[in-house]
């Protein structure tokens, strides 16, 4: 997936606090073989708040409905940042960025990088995994 967080086309919400919202795209787009526009997410940022599956600062209340709404069907649990997902099991990691408050989701396969809304390594930003959203396909 190649849209970034920064784009000044997608609702100021999730370039502010989107990262969640759009590794969940990433892995979509992934396993239904989808792409998304900027149009796209803007338009799911809308109708996921109005489903109530997330808040409207991008805060995602239920994952699982957001993957579900795809055909997705999964459940997911907190892991800590050394756990390695098993077959079936697909994760998001939880990042702390080197002198910034707050923190960074970003799409992970055991660690590797697979989608980062803001391209971290590309521009040379230290962040270190806190912990795990793992994901286990039912």
């Amino acid at each position: 997936m190649c849209v970034k967080q920064d784009d000044p086309k997608l609702v100021l919400q999730i370039q502010r606090w989107g990262c969640y919202f759009l590794s969940l795209h990433y892995y979509i787009a992934n396993f239904k073989k989808l792409q998304f526009s900027i149009n796209d997410i803007n338009v799911n940022y809308h109708k996921f708040v109005d489903l109530g599956y997330m808040k409207c600062n991008c805060f995602i209340l239920n994952p699982c409905k957001i993957l579900k709404y795809y055909g997705i069907n999964s459940d997911v649990r907190w892991e800590h940042h050394s756990y390695k997902c098993k077959l079936n099991e697909f994760e998001i990691s939880e990042v702390k960025i080197k002198g910034i408050e707050g923190y960074h989701f970003i799409a992970t396969n055991n660690s590797l990088v697979c989608y980062d809304s803001l391209c971290l390594d590309r521009k040379g930003k230290e962040y270190q995994v806190t912990s795990k959203r793992v994901f286990n396909k039912i």
